[in-house]
């Protein structure tokens, strides 16, 4: 049986404080689920300043190859400030799932932009570019003959577009991690390479600067690898680059926030040995302008838990991160969101979103007074928001400088001239895995 999914609530929720904060009361807005009769699974979500969000990901829903069978397609999805669907667009050029993380960023003009992978050319990373209306304005692949893949989007106060990702046809090693600076029109406005390193973000501050992350292989230890964040003047130089180590792998798979003051936060997971078996958590990692470390702080439970999205209010500084717990909530696995103070000394709330079956965490943005989580559920309603005991603690870690340097990569820029589609999408859940979209007061 086909159930609604657009629950309209005003039910607060007390969250249990941590750490001594007092405790705040949380009101579930709206919670929407988008799909079809494949899977429909979503990786980030952006906010407009009216309210009005955009979530993206990959769908296979909607086309089929010449066999017949399901074929993915790069999907963005609208919603409006109260949570019902806007408009809804599929790219019709063909990706891959699980290679790469689509991302969206939305401009100061209302100009969406979406990001992922082309198949074409042995995969290339593509730019979309829609109108706030949901028109296709250009379509861009960026690469060369061997694989690129991209893990993130950010637009810039002047207009201006980045995207990032791992390049392997540019890179002395084996990957390198590429960020392209496009113009509005689409023009690339220059391109850089970081060799021996793979991408997982990219956020602009409001001073123009570009924050690249993800990993960098650790000194001598085969298997183990650093949490790099590389700080870009807009005009392409390398400001500076850090390497942050904890666990046995730490990484900002979550991607990367701006604040007001020119900090950057990454979140992600450490990955450690503990008994012979593998432990993850959630880990929140701060560095101020000049790329000394302001607070680390990691998320665990009985379990595993991962941080997937990371956004900063940029009126109070605060940190909302998101993710998936499969120590709390109503399921086996659900998603979750986190808010910190701007110094980390408190957690001020922490809620769990799902149901009885499985939900996985995407993307975190917070605009306004609310904050928008983009999720994945496999079964239909009724969803919980409920509070979660979380607790962070401070993991055993050490900041570096990486001798991570830029050089001048030599990617082709096309026009795939695919365009996009407006698929049948429904926001009555279809089975399978659909995309979410949950609106949480602030």
């Amino acid at each position: 049986m086909k159930c609604r999914s657009v629950i309209n609530v005003a039910i607060g929720m007390m969250l249990i404080a941590l750490e001594a904060a007092p405790a705040r009361s949380q009101s579930l807005l709206s919670q929407t689920t988008w799909g079809g009769a494949g899977a429909d699974v979503a990786s980030g979500v952006a906010m407009a300043p009216d309210g009005s969000t955009c979530v993206v990901g990959v769908s296979d829903s909607f086309a089929t190859d010449q066999f017949g069978t399901p074929s993915p397609r790069i999907f963005v999805v609208k919603f409006a400030a109260n949570g019902s669907l806007s408009w809804q667009r599929i790219w019709n050029g063909t990706t891959i799932r699980n290679l790469g993380r689509p991302g969206v960023a939305i401009a100061p003009d209302g100009s969406v932009y979406a990001t992922g992978v082309s198949a074409d050319n042995r995969n290339d990373a593509v730019l979309l570019k829609f109108d706030a209306n949901g028109t296709l304005q250009w379509e861009r692949t960026w690469g060369d003959a061997d694989s690129n893949e991209t893990f993130g989007v950010a637009a810039a106060a002047d207009g201006s577009v980045y995207i990032t990702g791992t390049a392997t046809a540019f890179s002395a090693g084996s990957t390198g991690i590429f960020v392209v600076k496009f113009d509005p029109a689409g023009n690339v406005v220059w391109q850089r390479i970081a060799d021996g390193a793979a991408a997982n973000g990219i956020a602009v501050a409001a001073d123009g600067s570009v924050f690249a992350v993800g990993t960098v292989p650790r000194n001598n230890q085969i298997g183990n690898f650093d949490l790099l964040v590389l700080k870009i003047a807009a005009n392409g130089t390398l400001a500076w680059s850090r390497a942050y180590t904890a666990g046995d792998v730490a990484d900002p798979r979550a991607g990367v926030a701006a604040s007001p003051d020119g900090s950057v936060v990454a979140a992600g997971a450490v990955q450690s040995i503990k008994a012979g078996a593998a432990d993850i958590t959630a880990l929140i990692v701060k560095l101020d302008a000049s790329g000394a470390l302001v607070f680390d702080k990691q998320f665990d439970g009985r379990v595993n838990e991962t941080a997937e999205g990371v956004a900063v209010d940029q009126t109070d500084g605060s940190i909302y991160v998101s993710g998936t717990t499969t120590s709390f909530g109503a399921g086996s696995e659900d998603a979750y969101v986190l808010h910190l103070q701007p110094t980390g000394k408190k957690l001020l709330s922490a809620v769990t979103w799902g149901g009885s079956a499985q939900e996985e965490g995407a993307g975190v943005a917070v605009g306004g007074t609310s904050v928008a989580l983009a999720a994945t559920t496999n079964a239909a309603p009724p969803y919980v928001l409920q509070a979660a005991a979380a607790k962070l603690s401070a993991p055993r870690s050490a900041l570096s400088v990486s001798a991570v340097t830029l050089a001048l990569p030599a990617g082709v820029i096309a026009n795939p001239a695919a365009g996009a589609a407006t698929p049948a999408g429904t926001t009555i859940f279809s089975g399978n895995f659909e995309a979410a979209l949950v609106r949480i007061a602030k």
